[in-house]
Protein backbone atom coordinates (compact mmCIF):
# COMPACT_ATOMS: atom_id res chain seq x y z
CA UNK A 1 0.00 0.00 0.00
CA UNK A 2 1.02 3.44 -0.76
CA UNK A 3 2.67 5.10 2.10
CA UNK A 4 2.85 8.23 3.74
CA UNK A 5 6.27 10.03 5.40
CA UNK A 6 6.64 13.36 6.03
CA UNK A 7 10.71 14.19 6.21
CA UNK A 8 11.99 15.70 9.58
CA UNK A 9 13.90 18.40 7.84
CA UNK A 10 10.77 19.65 5.94
CA UNK A 11 8.61 20.98 9.02
CA UNK A 12 9.72 24.49 8.54
CA UNK A 13 8.70 24.42 4.98
CA UNK A 14 5.40 22.44 6.38
CA UNK A 15 5.21 25.15 9.26
CA UNK A 16 5.14 28.63 6.52
CA UNK A 17 2.74 26.66 4.47
CA UNK A 18 0.27 26.49 7.02
CA UNK A 19 0.93 29.86 7.70
CA UNK A 20 0.52 30.56 3.86
CA UNK A 21 -2.58 28.81 3.90
CA UNK A 22 -4.15 30.87 6.97
CA UNK A 23 -3.49 34.02 5.08
CA UNK A 24 -4.93 32.95 1.87
CA UNK A 25 -8.00 31.97 3.67
CA UNK A 26 -8.26 34.91 5.64
CA UNK A 27 -7.64 36.66 1.82
CA UNK A 28 -10.22 35.03 0.37
CA UNK A 29 -12.66 35.82 2.90
CA UNK A 30 -12.28 39.41 2.32
CA UNK A 31 -12.70 38.63 -1.61
CA UNK A 32 -15.29 36.55 -1.13
CA UNK A 33 -17.69 39.68 -0.08
CA UNK A 34 -18.74 40.57 3.48
CA UNK A 35 -21.96 41.30 4.68
CA UNK A 36 -22.79 44.28 5.51
CA UNK A 37 -24.41 45.85 8.67
CA UNK A 38 -25.74 43.55 11.73
CA UNK A 39 -24.48 40.81 9.89
CA UNK A 40 -21.24 41.80 9.27
CA UNK A 41 -20.05 40.27 13.21
CA UNK A 42 -21.87 36.66 12.78
CA UNK A 43 -19.89 36.82 9.79
CA UNK A 44 -16.93 36.89 11.52
CA UNK A 45 -17.91 34.65 14.41
CA UNK A 46 -18.82 31.88 11.92
CA UNK A 47 -15.18 32.47 9.94
CA UNK A 48 -13.63 32.11 13.33
CA UNK A 49 -15.60 28.66 13.73
CA UNK A 50 -15.13 27.16 10.84
CA UNK A 51 -11.43 27.83 10.71
CA UNK A 52 -11.17 26.38 14.09
CA UNK A 53 -12.85 22.99 12.89
CA UNK A 54 -10.60 23.43 9.90
CA UNK A 55 -7.82 23.05 12.50
CA UNK A 56 -9.75 20.44 14.39
CA UNK A 57 -9.81 18.25 11.39
CA UNK A 58 -5.73 19.24 11.03
CA UNK A 59 -4.74 18.49 14.29
CA UNK A 60 -7.03 15.23 14.19
CA UNK A 61 -5.21 14.08 11.01
CA UNK A 62 -1.74 14.36 12.90
CA UNK A 63 -2.28 12.90 15.64
CA UNK A 64 -4.10 9.63 13.98
CA UNK A 65 -1.64 8.99 11.10
CA UNK A 66 1.69 10.64 11.80
CA UNK A 67 1.86 11.85 16.06
CA UNK A 68 4.49 9.22 17.35
CA UNK A 69 2.28 6.50 19.14
CA UNK A 70 2.42 6.66 22.86
CA UNK A 71 5.75 5.23 24.70
CA UNK A 72 4.68 1.32 25.13
CA UNK A 73 2.86 0.89 21.79
CA UNK A 74 4.08 -0.47 19.07
CA UNK A 75 3.35 0.12 15.42
CA UNK A 76 0.64 -2.21 14.18
CA UNK A 77 1.42 -4.79 11.74
CA UNK A 78 -0.06 -3.31 8.21
CA UNK A 79 -2.85 -4.22 6.62
CA UNK A 80 -3.72 -4.47 2.98
CA UNK A 81 -6.63 -3.84 0.72
CA UNK A 82 -6.49 -6.15 -2.04
CA UNK A 83 -5.40 -5.09 -5.72
CA UNK A 84 -9.17 -5.65 -7.08
CA UNK A 85 -10.64 -3.82 -3.97
CA UNK A 86 -8.42 -0.62 -3.93
CA UNK A 87 -9.68 -0.69 -7.97
CA UNK A 88 -12.90 -1.27 -7.09
CA UNK A 89 -12.99 1.57 -4.28
CA UNK A 90 -11.49 3.62 -6.66
CA UNK A 91 -13.86 3.41 -9.23
CA UNK A 92 -16.67 3.99 -6.90
CA UNK A 93 -15.21 7.28 -5.77
CA UNK A 94 -13.85 8.68 -9.20
CA UNK A 95 -17.40 8.04 -10.11
CA UNK A 96 -18.97 9.91 -7.12
CA UNK A 97 -16.54 12.48 -7.57
CA UNK A 98 -17.74 13.20 -11.28
CA UNK A 99 -21.41 13.48 -10.40
CA UNK A 100 -20.91 15.83 -7.92
CA UNK A 101 -18.60 18.09 -10.16
CA UNK A 102 -20.83 17.69 -13.20
CA UNK A 103 -24.12 18.41 -11.15
CA UNK A 104 -22.14 21.38 -9.37
CA UNK A 105 -21.63 23.05 -13.15
CA UNK A 106 -25.12 22.42 -14.04
CA UNK A 107 -26.63 23.64 -10.81
CA UNK A 108 -24.37 26.86 -11.42
CA UNK A 109 -25.95 27.39 -15.08
CA UNK A 110 -29.42 26.82 -14.11
CA UNK A 111 -29.35 29.05 -10.64
CA UNK A 112 -28.22 31.64 -13.76
CA UNK A 113 -31.02 30.57 -15.75
CA UNK A 114 -34.05 30.32 -13.62
CA UNK A 115 -32.84 32.65 -10.86
CA UNK A 116 -34.11 29.82 -7.98
CA UNK A 117 -32.99 30.74 -5.19
CA UNK A 118 -31.90 28.92 -2.15
CA UNK A 119 -34.11 27.06 -0.58
CA UNK A 120 -36.37 26.31 -3.24
CA UNK A 121 -33.30 23.91 -5.01
CA UNK A 122 -33.62 21.59 -2.60
CA UNK A 123 -35.12 18.59 -4.44
CA UNK A 124 -34.12 19.74 -8.13
CA UNK A 125 -32.42 17.36 -10.55
CA UNK A 126 -28.88 19.22 -10.10
CA UNK A 127 -29.01 18.66 -6.58
CA UNK A 128 -30.11 15.16 -6.63
CA UNK A 129 -27.16 13.84 -8.83
CA UNK A 130 -25.00 15.53 -6.15
CA UNK A 131 -26.46 13.72 -3.34
CA UNK A 132 -26.18 10.97 -5.28
CA UNK A 133 -22.41 11.52 -5.38
CA UNK A 134 -22.03 12.54 -1.84
CA UNK A 135 -23.48 9.35 -0.94
CA UNK A 136 -21.14 7.12 -2.88
CA UNK A 137 -18.12 9.08 -0.78
CA UNK A 138 -19.50 9.17 2.28
CA UNK A 139 -20.70 5.46 1.82
CA UNK A 140 -17.08 4.72 1.60
CA UNK A 141 -16.25 6.08 4.33
CA UNK A 142 -18.81 4.48 6.52
CA UNK A 143 -17.88 1.22 4.96
CA UNK A 144 -14.09 1.87 5.98
CA UNK A 145 -15.25 2.61 9.69
CA UNK A 146 -17.16 -0.92 9.73
CA UNK A 147 -13.52 -2.40 8.39
CA UNK A 148 -11.74 -0.69 10.79
CA UNK A 149 -13.47 -1.53 13.87
CA UNK A 150 -14.03 -5.22 12.90
CA UNK A 151 -11.13 -6.21 11.13
CA UNK A 152 -8.31 -4.36 12.51
CA UNK A 153 -6.96 -4.57 16.58
CA UNK A 154 -5.20 -2.21 19.28
CA UNK A 155 -6.04 1.74 19.99
CA UNK A 156 -7.83 3.96 17.45
CA UNK A 157 -4.62 5.43 16.57
CA UNK A 158 -2.89 1.94 15.90
CA UNK A 159 -5.99 0.91 13.51
CA UNK A 160 -5.23 3.32 11.68
CA UNK A 161 -1.61 3.42 11.34
CA UNK A 162 -2.48 -0.33 10.65
CA UNK A 163 -4.42 0.52 7.06
CA UNK A 164 -3.84 4.14 6.55
CA UNK A 165 -5.52 3.88 3.45
CA UNK A 166 -8.94 2.88 5.67
CA UNK A 167 -7.81 6.30 7.63
CA UNK A 168 -8.49 8.58 5.18
CA UNK A 169 -11.27 7.20 3.73
CA UNK A 170 -13.07 7.98 7.54
CA UNK A 171 -11.10 11.69 7.44
CA UNK A 172 -12.46 12.26 4.03
CA UNK A 173 -15.85 11.44 4.16
CA UNK A 174 -16.10 13.25 8.04
CA UNK A 175 -14.71 16.31 6.40
CA UNK A 176 -17.07 15.73 3.73
CA UNK A 177 -19.85 15.86 5.84
CA UNK A 178 -18.87 18.51 7.78
CA UNK A 179 -18.48 20.84 4.34
CA UNK A 180 -21.93 19.89 3.05
CA UNK A 181 -23.19 21.20 6.29
CA UNK A 182 -21.22 24.42 5.85
CA UNK A 183 -23.03 25.30 3.12
CA UNK A 184 -26.70 25.39 3.79
CA UNK A 185 -26.12 26.86 7.85
CA UNK A 186 -24.40 29.47 6.00
CA UNK A 187 -27.11 30.57 4.09
CA UNK A 188 -29.40 30.21 6.22
CA UNK A 189 -27.75 32.96 8.05
CA UNK A 190 -26.48 35.53 5.30
CA UNK A 191 -29.10 34.05 2.37
CA UNK A 192 -27.80 34.11 -1.26
CA UNK A 193 -24.07 34.10 -1.84
CA UNK A 194 -22.24 36.72 -2.65
CA UNK A 195 -19.61 35.52 -4.84
CA UNK A 196 -18.91 32.02 -5.47
CA UNK A 197 -15.76 32.51 -3.12
CA UNK A 198 -18.30 32.07 -0.05
CA UNK A 199 -15.87 30.25 2.73
CA UNK A 200 -18.56 26.98 2.50
CA UNK A 201 -17.40 26.89 -1.44
CA UNK A 202 -14.54 27.09 -1.10
CA UNK A 203 -14.27 24.09 1.98
CA UNK A 204 -16.25 22.23 -0.19
CA UNK A 205 -13.77 22.92 -3.10
CA UNK A 206 -10.71 21.78 -0.30
CA UNK A 207 -12.86 18.37 0.06
CA UNK A 208 -13.89 17.49 -3.39
CA UNK A 209 -9.44 17.64 -4.03
CA UNK A 210 -8.99 15.89 -1.17
CA UNK A 211 -10.90 12.88 -2.22
CA UNK A 212 -9.54 13.24 -5.85
CA UNK A 213 -6.49 12.63 -3.80
CA UNK A 214 -7.42 10.05 -1.36
CA UNK A 215 -8.69 8.22 -4.71
CA UNK A 216 -5.47 8.04 -6.14
CA UNK A 217 -3.58 7.42 -3.22
CA UNK A 218 -5.63 4.06 -2.87
CA UNK A 219 -5.36 3.38 -6.74
CA UNK A 220 -2.49 3.11 -6.50
CA UNK A 221 -1.93 1.23 -3.75
CA UNK A 222 -3.14 -1.99 -5.26
CA UNK A 223 -0.54 -1.28 -8.45
CA UNK A 224 2.84 -1.83 -8.98
CA UNK A 225 4.97 1.06 -9.30
CA UNK A 226 4.89 2.70 -12.71
CA UNK A 227 8.21 3.13 -14.56
CA UNK A 228 9.07 6.18 -16.28
CA UNK A 229 7.42 5.76 -19.70
CA UNK A 230 7.85 7.96 -22.43
CA UNK A 231 4.88 9.89 -24.36
CA UNK A 232 4.07 6.37 -26.66
CA UNK A 233 3.45 4.54 -23.60
CA UNK A 234 -0.18 4.87 -22.34
CA UNK A 235 -2.00 1.89 -20.93
CA UNK A 236 -5.43 1.32 -20.54
CA UNK A 237 -4.70 1.67 -16.44
CA UNK A 238 -4.23 5.42 -16.71
CA UNK A 239 -7.40 5.91 -18.30
CA UNK A 240 -9.02 6.82 -14.50
CA UNK A 241 -5.95 8.47 -13.25
CA UNK A 242 -6.12 11.18 -16.24
CA UNK A 243 -10.02 11.46 -15.51
CA UNK A 244 -9.15 12.30 -11.92
CA UNK A 245 -7.15 14.59 -12.55
CA UNK A 246 -9.26 16.39 -15.38
CA UNK A 247 -11.86 16.55 -12.68
CA UNK A 248 -9.69 18.11 -10.56
CA UNK A 249 -8.93 21.04 -13.22
CA UNK A 250 -12.65 21.13 -14.46
CA UNK A 251 -14.08 21.69 -10.58
CA UNK A 252 -10.75 24.04 -9.16
CA UNK A 253 -11.30 26.68 -12.18
CA UNK A 254 -14.71 26.31 -12.47
CA UNK A 255 -15.15 28.02 -8.56
CA UNK A 256 -11.94 29.75 -8.85
CA UNK A 257 -12.62 31.80 -12.16
CA UNK A 258 -16.34 31.83 -12.49
CA UNK A 259 -16.55 35.79 -11.36
CA UNK A 260 -13.90 36.14 -13.94
CA UNK A 261 -16.21 33.84 -16.66
CA UNK A 262 -19.13 36.11 -15.52
CA UNK A 263 -17.18 39.16 -17.00
CA UNK A 264 -17.25 37.29 -20.81
CA UNK A 265 -21.00 37.58 -20.99
CA UNK A 266 -21.31 40.86 -19.86
CA UNK A 267 -21.78 40.94 -16.16
CA UNK A 268 -18.29 42.54 -14.07
CA UNK A 269 -17.37 41.67 -11.17
CA UNK A 270 -17.05 45.53 -10.28
CA UNK A 271 -21.50 45.23 -9.91
CA UNK A 272 -20.45 43.30 -6.25
CA UNK A 273 -18.56 46.72 -5.10
CA UNK A 274 -15.90 44.03 -3.70
CA UNK A 275 -12.30 44.57 -4.29
CA UNK A 276 -10.75 41.37 -6.89
CA UNK A 277 -7.53 42.49 -7.96
CA UNK A 278 -6.91 41.71 -11.92
CA UNK A 279 -3.45 40.27 -10.95
CA UNK A 280 -5.77 36.73 -8.68
CA UNK A 281 -6.94 35.82 -12.05
CA UNK A 282 -3.21 34.32 -13.26
CA UNK A 283 -2.52 33.52 -9.58
CA UNK A 284 -5.56 31.02 -9.36
CA UNK A 285 -5.06 29.68 -12.93
CA UNK A 286 -1.11 28.74 -12.09
CA UNK A 287 -2.03 27.44 -8.40
CA UNK A 288 -4.56 24.95 -10.06
CA UNK A 289 -2.30 23.55 -13.22
CA UNK A 290 0.80 23.49 -11.10
CA UNK A 291 -0.49 21.26 -8.76
CA UNK A 292 -2.72 19.17 -11.27
CA UNK A 293 0.38 19.15 -13.73
CA UNK A 294 2.87 18.12 -11.18
CA UNK A 295 0.99 15.76 -9.38
CA UNK A 296 0.06 13.79 -12.35
CA UNK A 297 3.36 13.45 -13.53
CA UNK A 298 4.86 12.20 -10.48
CA UNK A 299 1.81 9.78 -9.70
CA UNK A 300 1.69 8.63 -13.00
CA UNK A 301 5.19 9.13 -14.41
CA UNK A 302 3.93 9.78 -18.09
CA UNK A 303 5.31 11.81 -20.42
CA UNK A 304 2.70 14.19 -21.88
CA UNK A 305 -0.43 13.27 -19.20
CA UNK A 306 -0.25 16.85 -17.76
CA UNK A 307 -1.35 17.88 -20.83
CA UNK A 308 -3.48 14.82 -21.28
CA UNK A 309 -5.66 15.82 -18.45
CA UNK A 310 -6.10 19.46 -19.73
CA UNK A 311 -7.58 17.99 -23.10
CA UNK A 312 -9.60 16.10 -21.46
CA UNK A 313 -11.06 18.58 -18.63
CA UNK A 314 -11.53 21.01 -22.01
CA UNK A 315 -13.43 18.61 -24.17
CA UNK A 316 -15.69 17.46 -20.72
CA UNK A 317 -15.78 21.42 -20.64
CA UNK A 318 -17.44 21.83 -23.98
CA UNK A 319 -19.27 18.67 -24.01
CA UNK A 320 -21.34 20.11 -21.02
CA UNK A 321 -21.65 23.97 -23.03
CA UNK A 322 -23.13 22.08 -26.22
CA UNK A 323 -24.69 19.68 -24.10
CA UNK A 324 -26.77 22.51 -23.11
CA UNK A 325 -26.95 24.61 -25.69
CA UNK A 326 -25.96 27.61 -23.52
CA UNK A 327 -23.34 30.66 -23.73
CA UNK A 328 -23.54 31.58 -19.97
CA UNK A 329 -20.70 28.83 -19.43
CA UNK A 330 -17.33 29.50 -20.78
CA UNK A 331 -14.13 27.66 -21.52
CA UNK A 332 -11.79 30.66 -21.68
CA UNK A 333 -9.83 28.73 -18.57
CA UNK A 334 -9.51 25.38 -19.70
CA UNK A 335 -7.39 26.63 -23.08
CA UNK A 336 -5.15 29.06 -20.89
CA UNK A 337 -4.28 25.65 -18.88
CA UNK A 338 -3.05 24.02 -21.60
CA UNK A 339 0.62 25.80 -22.14
CA UNK A 340 1.41 25.72 -18.65
CA UNK A 341 0.40 22.14 -18.48
CA UNK A 342 2.39 21.17 -21.41
CA UNK A 343 6.00 23.27 -20.23
CA UNK A 344 5.54 20.75 -16.95
CA UNK A 345 5.33 17.90 -19.52
CA UNK A 346 8.15 18.93 -21.38
CA UNK A 347 10.00 20.09 -18.41
CA UNK A 348 9.78 16.32 -17.10
CA UNK A 349 10.48 14.77 -20.44
CA UNK A 350 13.56 16.78 -20.28
CA UNK A 351 14.85 15.69 -16.61
CA UNK A 352 13.82 12.05 -17.93
CA UNK A 353 15.24 11.64 -20.67
CA UNK A 354 18.06 14.18 -20.93
CA UNK A 355 19.03 14.80 -17.41
CA UNK A 356 18.26 11.21 -16.48
CA UNK A 357 16.61 12.19 -13.33
CA UNK A 358 13.57 13.34 -11.28
CA UNK A 359 12.19 16.95 -11.27
CA UNK A 360 12.55 19.10 -9.05
CA UNK A 361 10.22 21.95 -7.86
CA UNK A 362 12.34 25.31 -8.90
CA UNK A 363 12.60 23.52 -12.61
CA UNK A 364 8.92 22.96 -12.66
CA UNK A 365 7.75 26.47 -11.19
CA UNK A 366 10.59 28.08 -13.55
CA UNK A 367 8.81 26.30 -17.07
CA UNK A 368 5.22 27.17 -15.50
CA UNK A 369 6.61 30.97 -14.94
CA UNK A 370 8.21 30.74 -18.79
CA UNK A 371 4.95 29.15 -19.96
CA UNK A 372 2.47 31.92 -18.58
CA UNK A 373 4.89 34.81 -19.71
CA UNK A 374 2.98 34.23 -23.40
CA UNK A 375 0.17 32.54 -21.69
CA UNK A 376 -0.32 36.33 -19.66
CA UNK A 377 -1.43 38.10 -22.96
CA UNK A 378 -3.63 35.45 -24.17
CA UNK A 379 -5.61 35.69 -20.72
CA UNK A 380 -5.51 39.36 -21.31
CA UNK A 381 -7.38 39.48 -24.63
CA UNK A 382 -9.74 36.73 -23.68
CA UNK A 383 -10.88 38.51 -20.74
CA UNK A 384 -10.50 41.84 -21.62
CA UNK A 385 -7.97 42.52 -18.57
CA UNK A 386 -6.31 45.96 -20.83
CA UNK A 387 -5.89 47.73 -17.73
CA UNK A 388 -4.49 45.12 -15.48
CA UNK A 389 -1.06 46.26 -14.19
CA UNK A 390 1.72 43.81 -15.79
CA UNK A 391 4.16 43.86 -12.64
CA UNK A 392 1.25 42.68 -10.25
CA UNK A 393 0.41 39.80 -12.78
CA UNK A 394 4.07 38.58 -13.41
CA UNK A 395 4.50 38.72 -9.28
CA UNK A 396 1.13 36.46 -8.77
CA UNK A 397 2.31 34.48 -11.65
CA UNK A 398 5.80 33.69 -9.86
CA UNK A 399 4.75 33.66 -6.24
CA UNK A 400 1.80 31.10 -7.17
CA UNK A 401 4.20 28.47 -9.20
CA UNK A 402 7.10 28.72 -6.83
CA UNK A 403 4.48 27.85 -4.11
CA UNK A 404 2.30 25.56 -5.48
CA UNK A 405 4.92 23.51 -7.27
CA UNK A 406 6.96 23.34 -3.64
CA UNK A 407 3.64 22.33 -2.37
CA UNK A 408 3.10 19.77 -4.77
CA UNK A 409 6.30 18.04 -5.16
CA UNK A 410 6.55 17.83 -1.31
CA UNK A 411 2.65 16.22 -1.31
CA UNK A 412 3.70 13.91 -3.95
CA UNK A 413 6.91 12.65 -2.55
CA UNK A 414 4.91 12.22 0.95
CA UNK A 415 2.80 10.03 -0.92
CA UNK A 416 5.61 7.46 -2.48
CA UNK A 417 4.36 4.00 -3.34
CA UNK A 418 6.54 0.68 -3.30
CA UNK A 419 6.22 -1.86 -5.90
CA UNK A 420 4.48 -5.12 -4.20
CA UNK A 421 6.33 -7.73 -4.90
CA UNK A 422 4.55 -10.69 -3.06
CA UNK A 423 3.10 -13.15 -5.55
CA UNK A 424 -0.64 -12.67 -3.80
CA UNK A 425 -0.37 -9.04 -4.93
CA UNK A 426 0.75 -9.59 -8.85
CA UNK A 427 -1.70 -12.78 -8.99
CA UNK A 428 -4.41 -10.12 -8.16
CA UNK A 429 -3.25 -7.88 -10.23
CA UNK A 430 -3.57 -10.26 -13.40
CA UNK A 431 -6.76 -10.40 -12.63
CA UNK A 432 -7.64 -6.40 -12.50
CA UNK A 433 -9.49 -5.52 -15.70
CA UNK A 434 -9.02 -1.94 -17.14
CA UNK A 435 -11.36 -2.69 -19.87
CA UNK A 436 -14.18 -3.17 -17.14
CA UNK A 437 -12.82 0.36 -15.36
CA UNK A 438 -13.34 2.30 -18.87
CA UNK A 439 -16.84 0.15 -19.61
CA UNK A 440 -17.73 1.18 -16.09
CA UNK A 441 -17.27 4.91 -16.50
CA UNK A 442 -18.65 4.51 -19.82
CA UNK A 443 -22.04 3.37 -18.19
CA UNK A 444 -21.92 6.34 -15.37
CA UNK A 445 -21.45 8.88 -18.23
CA UNK A 446 -24.22 7.24 -19.79
CA UNK A 447 -26.54 7.85 -16.44
CA UNK A 448 -25.64 10.94 -15.88
CA UNK A 449 -26.16 11.86 -19.63
CA UNK A 450 -29.88 10.47 -19.21
CA UNK A 451 -30.40 12.49 -16.11
CA UNK A 452 -29.40 15.62 -17.49
CA UNK A 453 -31.22 14.88 -20.73
CA UNK A 454 -34.57 14.24 -19.19
CA UNK A 455 -34.63 16.93 -16.37
CA UNK A 456 -37.93 19.14 -16.83
CA UNK A 457 -36.63 22.82 -16.08
CA UNK A 458 -38.05 24.51 -13.21
CA UNK A 459 -40.64 26.93 -15.18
Amino acid sequence: MTSIRFADDNRLGWALCAAAGLVIYIAFTIWGGIPRGDLAGAFWAQIGLLLLILCGFALAAWHLLLRPLPPGRQLPKPDRLSPRLCHGIALAQTSGMAAIIISAIWDELWHRQYGIPFGEDFFWPPHLLMYFGFIIIIGVGMWALRYLNRHLRGSFQQRFRANKAIGLFILNAAFLIYALAADPVWHSTFGQDLTAWSVPHLILLTSVILTLMVTLYVYFGGLPAPARRGIADYKSVDALPILVFALCLLVWLQIMLIDWDWSLNGIQPAWLGLYRPQWLLAGCLVACVTFTGIMATRKLGIVGVATAAGLLALALRYSLIQLFETDLLQYVAWIAALLPLLAIDLWTWYCLSVRKRATEWRGTALAVILAMLPNLLVIRSLYNLGDADNLACLLAIAVSALGMSWFSHQVATAMRHRQEDSPEIQSAQARISPRLSISYLGGFSIFMLFVMLTAAPPV
